[in-house]
């Protein structure tokens, strides 16, 4: 791990962990029964991985513009 891309991956996991999904964002699109012949809406699951992986993309790249995660900016004490 000689790369220097690798001095990144600490930061780019802490971005990962700290992805979060609206549960009410993707509960819609949720599948709701798995019985054989069930003519019930059954959701995109496929929609919700693509949901958690633009999400996961957008903190990443949140974090590597602006250190957003790894040092957050909490202000001056008053």
């Amino acid at each position: 791990m000689s790369d220097p891309a690798y001095e990144y991956w600490p930061r780019v996991q802490q971005a990962i962990q700290a992805t979060a999904v609206s549960r009410a964002d993707a509960e819609w699109q949720w599948p709701r029964c798995h019985k054989r012949g069930c003519q019930q809406d059954h959701g995109d699951i496929a929609f919700v991985l693509n949901m958690f992986a633009k999400a996961v993309e957008e903190t990443v790249r949140t974090e590597m513009l602006c250190a957003a995660i790894s040092e957050p900016d909490i202000g001056e004490p008053s």
